[in-house]
């Protein structure tokens, strides 16, 4: 369960660097102009989804010329502290497609082959001179009628949800890969299901629903990779729970924009994306039976963002009801969670901003019964972006306070625009775990520097 409870903690940072590691600088506000929501598409706390497309309003011809891109990519990591040397050598080679056609559809995909070199630590746990692995995000088609006001998506497909670029409040539908902990940006981790959804936009608001009838769950890292951490010290088989019963997941979202403001309401019965354990018994040689279930839980949830001259006031509060948790035993313990977060976003102009944000998540009638989960867990995040040489030179730097267990995440992100094809980066990841109680305590030798190059053609 401690390893669990890890993961959820590091699902702080990914949210915090998915806005930074997504933005091309040449969409960037404009020097010194004001926030308007009402001009953004995608939504602040939605930037890099997919959410809606009015193919009326598309210019076809234009559309066509750049149906097809393609990425190549290289990455190379080294940690600095601890035990020394290389984590990541890998490579990559990603098609994006999207095309209209018909006049009232369209059809996304967004797919990525990676090779794991030998040196790597992925392919050093499967003992593999090379290892493939494939990775499609998106693969959907979308139909919207005349005018635009309804369509349809089927396929696989990632649904964001939520305001909050530090934790996941209401955004609780799509899974992520953790294999990688923070050093991987969230939109690389999110991973695609098979989904139905429906959007129609009225006078009376935006509605969207979604049907996901079999659900996926996170990913977290595999025996014998740099960040593998196993919960039971080796000493449990861990078994699927046999279930007859069908798993699927459902739910809408209003949202409705006044002027500078808007604000969003959302419900969903859900299969929570971490398994929960369950402890059986003891087998013959003396280990642990545990048992890996499946909980549903419901989401109703509330966003909202005002702007105001250079700045963005956002929030969110995510009630899901029950949660489960494990006591020392392995026994599951059901308690209400309410996740919450408030943040001030701030427009240095050119296209420079900095923005605060706090999160908290709480648990409802909490007792000391609960192992490596305490009744409130808050984060405190700084987030700075600036642009230099005409915006082909972007620095963030984020820095991640969490508490009551003292923790320190801080993170340096460099990319540099060489050309329209070619982008060259430089990360730099530190952290500190000064609490023995943190379940982050086991990565506090994990500070690396990361060097990435990327050619779009």
């Amino acid at each position: 369960m401690a390893c669990l409870v890890c993961c959820l903690v590091l699902s702080i940072p990914l949210g915090a660097q998915e806005r930074k590691e997504t933005v091309d600088p040449k969409s960037q506000v404009a020097p010194d102009e004001d926030i308007d929501l009402s001009k953004a598409e995608p939504s602040a706390g939605n930037a890099g989804a997919f959410e809606h497309i009015d193919l009326s309003r598309i210019d076809k011809s234009d559309a066509s010329s750049k149906a097809m891109r393609s990425t190549l990519g290289h990455e190379g990591s080294f940690r600095t502290r601890g035990q020394h040397g290389v984590v990541n050598n890998r490579s990559w080679f990603r098609i994006e497609y999207s095309k209209f056609f018909l006049d009232s559809f369209f059809v996304q995909i967004d797919s990525k082959l990676n090779a794991f070199w030998s040196n790597d630590h992925r392919a050093k746990a499967e003992d593999q001179a090379t290892l493939f692995e494939t990775n499609t995000q998106e693969a959907f088609l979308q139909y919207s009628g005349t005018g635009g006001y309804t369509s349809i998506k089927t396929g696989v497909q990632r649904l964001i949800w939520g305001e909050s670029e530090a934790g996941a409040i209401t955004d609780e539908v799509s899974p992520r890969n953790f294999s990688e902990l923070f050093f991987a940006p969230l939109e690389e981790s999110r991973i695609g299901q098979f989904m139905l959804n429906l959007d129609h936009f009225s006078s009376s608001g935006d509605w969207s629903f979604f049907f996901v009838p079999n659900p996926k769950f996170n990913k977290y890292p595999k025996s014998g990779t740099a960040y593998y951490v196993d919960p039971f010290n080796g000493l449990a088989d861990i078994r699927d729970e046999p279930s007859d019963k069908k798993q699927y997941e459902y739910g809408m979202r209003w949202k409705k924009t006044f002027g500078k403001s808007d604000i969003s309401f959302m419900a969903a019965s859900l299969v929570d994306n971490d398994y929960v354990f369950h402890m059986d018994g003891v087998t013959d040689a003396g280990r642990l039976l545990i048992s890996r279930l499946k909980q549903r839980f419901t989401l109703t949830g509330v966003t909202f963002n005002y702007a105001k001259g250079k700045y963005l006031l956002k929030g969110e509060v995510g009630l899901k009801s029950p949660k489960g948790f494990n006591d020392a035993a392995f026994q599951i313990i059901e308690k209400d969670v309410i996740d919450s977060s408030l943040g001030l976003t701030s427009s240095l102009g050119q296209s420079n901003t900095i923005g605060l944000e706090v999160v908290n998540s709480y648990v409802r009638n909490w007792n000391n019964t609960i192992v490596g989960v305490p009744r409130d867990t808050s984060s405190l995040v700084l987030n700075t972006t600036l642009f230099f040489f005409n915006n082909t030179l972007s620095v963030n730097w984020l820095t991640i306070y969490n508490r009551p267990f003292t923790s320190y995440q801080s993170s340096v992100r460099t990319s540099y625009k060489w050309n329209d094809n070619t982008t060259f980066s430089v990360d730099a990841h530190v952290i500190d775990v000064p609490d023995k109680n943190s379940s982050l305590r086991p990565y506090r030798d994990q500070d690396q520097i990361v060097f990435r190059v990327q050619y779009q053609f």
